[in-house]
């Protein structure tokens, strides 16, 4: 949800970003122009909002959002709406927003993903230990995925690792992992966050993420079953994962998609965004009133009222849609400056 108030407001779920000094923001190919937050709608913000605390440190206030365009953008007919945002220390120079909502008055479904099914959102913590985590976790009873019940020594892009994927309060996959903190990585135990998703098929994930939005995702195409990765996602031994990833345009936080095959039948992750469960993204686009028209014609689901743009303010205008895997996307765009009358006739 557009938090306006607070913005004005590899292996296998990826090798992780941050930091002071990282590569500069991926440019805007396609129609992805910025990242605003990440989304992440909840049974309770003060419960999930205390799992955050308790578990990562991260401090957040929870606060009544009452614009009345809210009940329009997520078709939800008279939906009340209270929400946190916190910030995540990534390579942006605020760090990455993680906005947790709560809505109400309205009918809720709420749902927990396996980690393999398609549309599964996923979200990065990197730390610098691991142990008082774990002493968290455990002391709160949090839901381990993770088969061996403990955290699991892997190798990644920024060395060794310790690692292990829990749950939060509403079933979000969290996979919390410790590395050697990289030059200029901020003061405290939590020093990176990026998200994620597994998908049906790189391939066809990456028509829409990177043909039509402009995300440039690489990686091996191969498919791989390494031990570690697997007991570390609640695998069996018979799976198999690859994962692409890369910048989201206009930002410096990396996004990862992996495709696993060989744990079971994976049933497709997709829920309305006031769900319990429901996670996505809000992304600044250009052209929005193009874009709509486009992604329709591309049989891109819209869940906002009519399908309809909605009219945020007098220059803003935003709706909500999904990915090819189910993950909810609003989508927030500026309208072009009105042209300038021509001087008066004298």
């Amino acid at each position: 949800m557009r938090f306006i108030a607070a913005l004005g407001l590899t292996a296998a779920l990826g090798a992780g970003t941050l930091v002071a000094q990282g590569p500069a923001p991926a440019p805007a190919t396609g129609a992805i122009t910025g990242l605003m937050h990440a989304i992440h709608a909840t049974a309770s913000v003060d419960t999930t909002l205390a799992f955050y605390t308790q578990v990562f440190g991260v401090m957040g206030q929870v606060q009544a959002f009452t614009n009345p365009n809210v009940p329009i953008l997520t078709n939800s007919p008279g939906v009340t709406l209270r929400l946190s945002m916190l910030r995540l220390p990534s390579e942006q120079p605020r760090g990455m927003g993680f906005e947790l909502t709560e809505f109400s008055n309205v009918e809720r479904h709420p749902a927990q993903p396996q980690v393999w099914d398609p549309g599964a959102p996923h979200m990065k913590f990197l730390v610098r230990d691991i142990g008082p985590i774990m002493a968290a976790i455990k002391s709160i009873n949090a839901p381990i995925v993770t088969r061996s019940k403990a955290p699991v020594k892997i190798q990644t892009a920024m060395g060794p690792a310790s690692a292990i994927v829990v749950r939060d309060p509403d079933g979000y996959l969290v996979e919390v992992r410790q590395v050697a903190p990289p030059a200029g990585a901020p003061d405290g135990n939590l020093i990176g966050s990026m998200p994620g998703e597994t998908v049906a098929d790189i391939a066809k994930s990456q028509k829409f993420w990177h043909d039509v939005m402009g995300l440039e995702a690489t990686g091996d195409q191969k498919f791989v079953n390494d031990k570690a990765m697997l007991d570390l996602l609640g695998l069996p031994d018979s799976a198999e994962y690859r994962v692409v990833g890369g910048l989201i345009p206009g930002s410096k936080v990396r996004m990862e998609f992996i495709e696993i095959k060989g744990a079971g039948p994976g049933k497709p992750f997709s829920l309305r965004v006031p769900d319990p469960g429901a996670s996505g993204f809000a992304i600044n686009v250009a052209d929005i009133e193009k874009l709509l028209p486009r992604l329709k014609t591309l049989g891109v689901p819209v869940l906002s009222r009519d399908g309809a743009l909605v009219e945020w303010d007098a220059r803003t205008r935003n709706v909500f849609v999904k990915d090819p895997d189910g993950l909810n996307l609003e989508l927030v765009g500026t309208l072009a400056a009105p042209a300038a009358a021509p001087p008066a006739a004298k």
